[in-house]
């Protein structure tokens, strides 16, 4: 008898604490809950699912350094080079907002994408290319840490 009393004094409090976390963290705390992440899921999903047919790979060519970078990328498709796919690369201070930049990257040969970025100072740097082509659209993110 005591147990029931118990428990049905313990569920409505957990439920009540649920109910009010899962509001705060709605109403408070912007990208901690997405409106929309079913729609965003099914197409991460549906993006992998091509990724694996096209046995697709993005590799980065070099680490980041100080100063002046040709930054390169190899994009292969079961193992072989993919031409003609848009590329665009996000290069950015993970610790700084100051020099985030979006560059478009060029086909310098068969699946070798190439940008040239300016790396201003050392830290950790974040390193995403988006790539599109046909009806896939999909990117990869690396961090380097520049001395």
């Amino acid at each position: 008898m005591n147990l029931k009393i118990f428990l049905s004094i313990l569920v409505p409090m957990f439920l009540v604490a649920l109910g009010t976390g899962i509001y705060m963290a709605y109403s408070f705390e912007e990208g901690l809950v997405d409106d929309n992440y079913y729609e965003k899921g099914k197409e991460y999903f549906h993006a992998r699912g091509l990724e694996r047919q096209l046995g697709l790979a993005i590799e980065p060519q070099h680490p980041l350094g100080r100063g002046n970078n040709d930054i390169g990328v190899t994009v292969t498709s079961h193992g072989k080079p993919l031409e003609h796919a848009a590329l665009t690369l996000f290069i950015g201070n993970v610790s700084t907002k100051g020099y985030d930049r979006n560059l478009k990257m060029t086909e310098r040969s068969p699946g070798n994408y190439h940008a040239e970025a300016l790396i201003p100072s050392g830290g950790k740097w974040l390193m995403r290319v988006d790539f599109e082509k046909n009806n896939l659209s999909t990117n990869r993110k690396w961090f380097f840490d520049v001395n």
